[in-house]
Order: C-alpha cells, then sequence, then structure tokens
C-alpha cells in the first residue's frame, strides 16, 4: 500500500521538477560550446588518411643483366607497417604530418655487397584521387654479415597548406615503392 501512495505523488513532484530544469538550462550563455565541456574549444580536425599504393608496396631488384629468375634476385623489399601522427598549425592554416615508415628487406641470391638502396615516394593528393605533389626518396638499407634480413625505419614529415574550409581529411597520402616499368609489368 505505501507504493501506492508514493506512485500518486510522482505526478505532482514531476510537476514541481520541470520549472526547476527549465531555469537551470537557461543559466548557460548564447554561444555555450558544448566541446568546452571536454577541454576542447572545438571539435578535433581529421588527420589525411595514408595509404599504400596496391602493387607498390614491393620491390624486388634484380642485378643486371637480362635474367629475371630466382637466382637474378639481388634484394626484396616490402613497406611494413607504419605509424603517424598530424597537428594543425598556424591557426587551423597548414596541418603537418609525421610519418614513421618501415622498409623490411631480403638479401637474394645475386646480392653482391650487404647494402642496397630503396626508391620510394610520397605524394599528396586530394581524395578525388588528383596528385597535388609527389617525391621521391632513397633509402639505404644495409643487411648485416651472416644475416638476410633487415629493416630500416624513415622518419618523414609532409606540410599540407589548407584553403578555404578545406582539413586534413580532404587529403591523402600515398606511399609506395618508386618501381621502374619492368618492376610494374612484374609485379602484375
Amino acid at each position: 500500500m505505501p507504493l501506492l501512495k508514493i506512485f500518486h505523488k510522482f505526478p505532482r513532484v514531476c510537476v514541481l521538477a520541470i520549472p526547476l530544469f527549465l531555469t537551470a538550462a537557461c543559466s548557460g550563455s548564447v554561444d555555450t560550446d558544448i566541446f568546452s565541456v571536454f577541454g576542447s574549444s572545438k571539435p578535433p580536425l581529421p588527420c589525411p588518411r595514408v595509404e599504400v599504393l596496391p602493387g607498390a608496396e614491393t620491390i624486388t631488384i634484380f642485378r643486371e643483366g637480362e635474367g629475371r629468375d630466382l637466382v637474378d634476385v639481388r634484394f626484396e623489399g616490402i613497406i611494413v607497417p607504419f605509424s603517424g601522427q598530424c597537428q594543425y598549425v598556424d591557426d587551423d592554416t597548414a596541418v603537418v604530418v609525421e610519418l614513421i615508415l618501415r622498409i623490411g628487406a631480403t638479401k637474394g641470391p645475386a646480392a653482391e655487397s650487404q647494402t642496397e638502396e630503396f626508391p620510394f615516394f610520397v605524394a599528396i593528393a586530394e581524395r578525388s584521387g588528383e596528385i597535388l605533389a609527389k617525391e621521391v626518396f632513397y633509402s639505404p638499407l644495409e643487411v648485416e654479415e651472416g644475416r638476410r634480413r633487415a629493416t630500416v625505419q624513415e622518419e618523414l614529415q609532409q606540410r599540407i597548406p589548407l584553403t578555404g574550409l578545406k582539413t586534413g581529411g580532404d587529403y591523402v597520402i600515398i606511399i609506395g615503392f618508386q618501381l621502374t616499368r619492368e618492376q610494374m609489368e612484374l609485379q602484375s
């Protein structure tokens, strides 16, 4: 029976509480920003997407000459998982992306030295696919004597100027090995 008495009084409590909540809701200013509750005055802006160009994630470097068999391989390389971060600078008019790229290599039977330079590129494109900038780099990699495999880490920084309403999310950073025409044909 006491439960029924509480239930009957509940609508009266709600009627009295509604004006209290409405008054509390009006106590903020018009320019109250929901993100300021979490310590930031604006939502975080997105970083550019980073991807490895399909077909350019591996490279096979053959010795000079005609042979293109397994015995003719000097080195094979692969772009292994990468990491990175971005930061907006200059009042959000540019985004700086810091990447850590790792290249793994295996020494082949035709290798005449312990070192090889691996050509790779970094390109900045719009989401539509239009390439805005591209640069080729060369990463020297040395395999220790008595070993067949090694990895090198490259630290890169890309600065993307932002115009209009664009954010880092409107861009894609594409990485891959800079393949020759012959290497591209052998990959497919």
